[in-house]
């Protein structure tokens, strides 16, 4: 039966390829769109395991970029009980780079206390280092900068190399690397040069990273920390509360819209300020309503997601920061459904063209068949054979383009995205086209069957 089927589909070459050829589209266009997914769910993963302490944020920043919070709350937090270190941050977006417009991949400034991030026991950028060396108390008060590999290898820097950064020349130390594109887009120097570089306000931070006595004991310093700061006068950052230069950045509004993201908020955003303004002055926005949080039991970890309006900071874990968003992945992944449905039934009525003209084409042969013999099983396993064939064909080829061309993306573009098509992803693009190929040619299996001998015989 699957000798004859495949006959029967050679016979009519031209309808065959183009019914194959379209639902190889259909599914590397699946595996594509659901790369993407993989990709931002592998880069996440690993992303947030290489920072196993504490980041603490001003309440609704999306990232430490947006965050400004008192420098003084650093004495507040080296007070909590089973604090060890804590290591205020400084984050600037670099704009030019040896005289170039930076805009995509993002850049940026990272401010660090050397002293404090050299004592952490798991430092991000200094385990990571691949060349040269990190900063040291040398270094404090220099313009010297540690960058990841990938800026060195665009910019073409060499160790011991002074280049400009925002106007400002620095020297380059050290090179890092650690394979994640959300990490290796970063420069880091001493965060009182940053600050005078800037002109940072100097009674602010970006964020505070604060790392336990024990890693195990990260939840309990969260909760300490929360009922510390509980009802202390602070701003919440509000997207909604911005206002606008025309120098805007278009990574703010980029940041932005994926704030609303996470927050699921249905508010418009209005413009924002100017990169000037943003790391001169300690902006502070007006409080606004907290949003309703959905109801129903949550895990722990989604419960300190929560908004607590009496709180001035966002205390989180790289755990936490994982879940919010594994959470902006889900919804990716509804996208992602709908997108690739859209190819899928263009495919599928293509099979069911293609099916519906072969049983046409060939009504006297199913006649002559049934009239020896063929039963309506027998009839419905011949086409169902044929439109299966069509189905398995189109996935493995369709699978193995998908597969392909995220091979080639990620190899042209390492900075910018990483696709992953999983081995479950391929599999299951191929079990689904196959599905897929037998359901469109049901209905003209169906029709075949159901036409007696002489009736089909007679039409023809």
């Amino acid at each position: 039966m699957l000798r004859f089927a495949l006959s029967n589909l050679l016979n009519r070459k031209a309808r065959s390829i183009l019914a194959l050829l379209g639902l190889t589209v259909a599914i590397a266009g699946m595996v594509g769109l659901f790369s993407i997914v993989e990709g931002l769910d592998r880069v996440t993963e690993d992303t947030f395991s290489r920072i196993p302490g504490i980041l603490v944020m001003q309440t609704g920043a999306p990232i430490p970029l947006f965050s400004r919070l008192p420098a003084e709350w650093g004495e507040d937090l080296r007070e909590v009980e089973d604090v060890k270190i804590v290591c205020p941050e400084l984050w600037v977006r670099v704009n030019v780079i040896e005289g170039k417009m930076i805009l995509s991949p993002p850049r940026f400034l990272f401010g660090v206390d050397i002293e404090r991030w050299n004592a952490l026991r798991h430092a991000l950028y200094r385990d990571d280092l691949v060349e040269g060396r990190f900063l040291n108390a040398d270094d404090i008060g220099t313009r010297n900068v540690v960058v990841s590999k990938s800026i060195q290898d665009e910019m073409k820097l060499e160790l011991g190399e002074v280049f400009s950064i925002n106007g400002e020349d620095a020297t380059l130390v050290g090179v890092y690397e650690t394979g994640s594109i959300m990490i290796d887009v970063t420069i880091i120097m001493d965060i009182g040069s940053l600050r005078k570089q800037a002109r940072f306000d100097p009674t602010a931070v970006s964020a505070y990273y604060v790392e336990a006595v024990d890693d195990e004991l990260n939840n309990e310093v969260i909760e300490r920390i929360r009922e510390a700061f509980r009802g202390r006068e602070g701003d919440r950052w509000v997207p909604s509360s911005v206002v606008v230069s025309p120098e805007t950045n278009p990574l703010e509004t980029m940041i932005d819209g994926f704030d609303r993201w996470l927050k699921s908020a249905s508010k418009q955003l209005t413009p924002s300020p100017d990169e000037n303004a943003d790391s001169t002055t300690d902006i502070r926005n007006e409080p606004s309503e907290r949003e309703p949080s959905s109801s129903g039991d949550k895990p722990e970890i989604e419960k300190r997601l929560q908004v607590d309006e009496s709180i001035p900071i966002d205390v989180q874990t790289a755990d936490a920061w994982g879940e919010r968003f594994g959470d902006f992945m889900s919804d990716l992944d509804f996208i992602m459904f709908i997108l690739t449905s859209i190819g899928m039934t263009i495919a599928a009525l293509g099979i069911v063209n293609t099916m519906l003209m072969s049983v046409s084409e060939r009504i006297i042969e199913i006649g002559i068949l049934k009239a020896n013999g063929w039963s309506k099983r027998n009839v419905l396993s011949l086409i169902s054979y044929e439109s299966g064939i069509l189905g398995f064909g189109g996935g493995c080829l369709g699978a193995v383009l998908g597969w392909i061309a995220t091979l080639v993306v990620n190899a042209n573009f390492p900075d910018r995205v990483e696709l992953y098509a999983s081995p479950q992803l391929l599999l299951f693009s191929i079990f689904f086209s196959t599905i897929l190929g037998l359901l469109a040619g049901l209905y003209p299996a169906i029709w075949a069957m159901r036409m007696m001998p002489m009736d089909a015989i007679r039409r023809g």
